[in-house]
C-alpha cells in the first residue's frame, strides 16, 4: 500500500462510538494513498469513543502513526480542531470530521494538487442521510474564491491544508470576535483565499452523513431553493426588515474585515523576512503567497460597505456585486441573471443573515 508521509489527517471526536465513527476510520483506512499519521483529539465522549479509537488505533494499517489524545474539559469545535492540527507533524493536514465516509482516492487526489505551495486544496461533497433528515446537494461547480467565502465556506471535510496556514491564522486572544462568531474552517478557508491560494479539484470525494443531532445540521429551508418566487420573496423581507437586522450583519462582517486585515498584516511580515532572507543568501524567489493583490483589495472595501447602514453603503455594495457577479453566487451565473440576483443581493442577504438576531 503507498504512503504519503507528509499527510496527516486531523480527527476531532465528541460522543461519536454510536454515530458512525467506525466507517468513517475504516474510510481513512481504505486510502489509496495512506496518511503518515492520524491525529485524533476527544473533546470529553462519555460514551465509548475512545474504545473505539484504541481498538482502530491498533489495527492500524503498518506505518500509520495513530495518535489519540483527549482533553481534561471541553474546548468546542474551534479550540479542539486548532489544537488538534497543531499537533500533527505533516505537511499537508487533511481534516477530518467523526461521521463522514471518504472516497478512496481523496488522500491521493488532494496532495498531488498541493504544488507550488497551494496553501488549500478543496474537493466537493455530497451529503447523505440514513435516518431520514432532508438533505439537498447542488451539483454544480462552486465557486472558492474570496469573495464568495465571505458568505460562505468550504466544509473542513473538504479541505486540504499546509501546515504554514496556520501561521495566518490568530489565535483566540489575538481575535476573539472571529472564533466567538464562526467555525474554524471559515477561517482556514477564508485566510487561503485572502492569500489568493485556494483550489477546487471538481469531484466528490467526501460523503457528507447528515443527521438532526450532528453539530453543523442546519434545518432545511424551503426559502433558500432558488425559483423566482423565493427571491421576490427573500428581496421583499430584505427591505421589510433592513433596519432590524442590518446592525446585527453589521458586526459580523466587521469580526471578518478584522481578521483578514490580521491575515494581510500577517502575510505582509513574512513577506518582507523572507525578502530579506533571499537577499541575505542570494536565492530566487521563495514562491510564498501574500495578501497583495486585487480581489483582496476589493475584499476590503466590500467588507467596509457590508458595516455601513447608509445609503452610501448600499449603493457600494451593489458596486461590488456588479463587479464580482460571477464569482459571487454558489456558482458561476451567466448575464442578465447574475445583474439581477447582484442587484438583489443586499436586500435577499437580510434574510440569510436573520438568524443573528438576538443571537449571543
Amino acid at each position: 500500500m503507498k504512503q504519503n508521509k507528509a499527510v496527516s489527517v486531523v480527527m476531532c471526536t465528541y460522543n461519536g462510538a454510536s454515530r458512525h465513527l467506525r466507517e468513517q476510520l475504516d474510510s481513512i483506512f481504505s486510502q489509496t494513498v495512506l496518511p503518515g499519521e492520524i491525529v485524533v483529539q476527544d473533546d470529553g465522549s462519555t460514551d465509548d469513543t475512545m474504545a473505539v479509537l484504541d481498538e482502530y488505533a491498533r489495527k492500524a494499517p503498518d506505518g500509520v502513526s495513530v495518535r489519540i489524545y483527549q482533553n481534561a474539559t471541553q474546548q468546542g469545535i474551534n479550540r479542539n480542531f486548532f489544537s488538534a492540527m497543531h499537533r500533527s507533524t505533516g505537511e499537508l493536514i487533511a481534516v477530518c470530521d467523526q461521521d463522514d465516509i471518504w472516497l478512496p482516492t481523496k488522500l491521493d487526489e488532494q496532495a498531488a494538487a498541493m504544488k507550488d505551495g497551494l496553501m488549500m486544496c478543496v474537493c466537493r461533497s455530497e451529503p447523505f442521510s440514513d435516518t431520514g433528515a432532508p438533505v439537498r446537494y447542488d451539483s454544480r461547480c462552486p465557486n472558492c474564491n474570496l469573495i464568495r467565502l465571505f458568505y460562505a465556506s468550504m466544509m473542513g471535510h473538504c479541505q486540504m491544508l499546509r501546515r504554514s496556514l496556520l501561521d495566518y491564522i490568530p489565535t483566540e486572544d489575538e481575535q476573539p470576535e472571529i472564533y466567538r462568531r464562526t467555525c474554524y474552517d471559515v477561517m482556514t478557508a477564508t485566510a487561503a483565499a485572502a492569500l489568493d491560494s485556494i483550489s477546487l479539484i471538481d469531484r466528490v470525494l467526501v460523503r457528507q452523513r447528515r443527521y438532526a443531532e450532528a453539530a453543523t445540521y442546519v434545518k432545511y429551508d424551503t426559502h433558500r431553493v432558488r425559483t423566482s418566487g423565493n427571491a421576490a420573496f427573500m428581496a421583499w423581507f430584505g427591505l421589510t426588515h433592513w433596519f432590524s437586522v442590518k446592525p446585527w450583519m453589521n458586526a459580523h462582517f466587521a469580526a471578518r474585515r478584522e481578521f483578514i486585515e490580521w491575515v494581510w498584516r500577517k502575510s505582509m511580515a513574512k513577506d518582507a523576512a523572507m525578502k530579506t532572507a533571499n537577499v541575505n543568501t542570494k536565492e530566487a524567489n521563495t514562491n510564498v503567497p501574500t495578501a497583495d493583490n486585487r480581489i483582496f483589495a476589493d475584499g476590503i472595501r466590500l467588507l467596509n460597505a457590508e458595516c455601513g447602514r447608509g445609503i452610501s453603503s448600499l449603493f457600494s455594495l451593489w458596486r461590488y456585486y456588479v463587479r464580482y457577479r460571477h464569482v459571487l453566487f454558489y456558482t458561476y451565473e451567466k448575464d442578465p441573471v447574475a445583474m439581477v440576483r447582484a442587484l438583489l443581493h443586499p436586500f435577499m442577504q437580510v434574510y440569510n443573515y436573520s438568524y443573528l438576531v438576538n443571537k449571543k
